[in-house]
């Protein structure tokens, strides 16, 4: 039998953008697919909020000034 509380819980989806437009869009998007998304705007706020949500999956922009996307994904995959 399955867990219900399980069963029911959805994937958390750090969203990185230096846009707050595009955050917003991308956010709205995935909360309507069955998401739960949460924003961060720019690479250095995302590492901040990838140790505090721990999230099943990142979706960044690349570019970005100061920490850029790949930097931000070589944090998420250094904390597993």
């Amino acid at each position: 039998m399955t867990n219900p509380m399980i069963a029911s819980a959805r994937p958390t989806v750090l969203v990185v953008d230096d846009e707050s437009s595009i955050l917003e869009s991308v956010r709205i998007l995935l909360k309507g697919e069955g998401f739960a998304p949460h924003a961060a705007i720019g690479g250095r706020v995302a590492r901040e909020r990838l140790r505090e949500l721990r999230p099943d999956l990142v979706v960044s922009d690349v570019r970005m000034p100061g920490v850029d996307g790949l930097q931000v994904l070589a944090a998420a995959r250094a904390q597993g």
